[in-house]
């Protein structure tokens, strides 16, 4: 158990995507990309290769929808939005690096 926390609790806290899924708790409610990368002030580029790996491993799901923004007109974007495993994994991560 310790090492599957540690493991997936490690995939939480890089730096990008430490800065990407607190942004996204902040929020709480689904952001595509360039607004995520605005909000954390980091290349878009480098934040959908993070939101890709938070994907892949359960923390994140997307969905495409028209972005509701004057200078989008009318484009589509990757909404992403955090999954309960988050909250599971750094509830678990806490428990496990607790003090006796």
């Amino acid at each position: 158990m310790t090492e599957e926390v540690l493991k997936e609790g490690g995939l939480l806290i890089h730096p990008i995507r430490f800065k990407i899924v607190k942004k996204l708790r902040e929020e709480n409610r689904p952001m595509y990309v360039d607004e995520i990368a605005t909000g954390i002030v980091e290349d878009r580029r480098l934040v959908s290769f993070h939101l890709t790996t938070l994907e892949k491993f359960g923390f994140a799901e997307s969905e495409f929808r028209v972005i509701v923004n004057p200078q989008s007109k009318g484009k589509a974007g990757r909404f992403y939005k955090l999954t309960p495993k988050v909250e599971s994994v750094l509830s678990d991560l806490a428990e496990t690096i607790k003090p006796n």
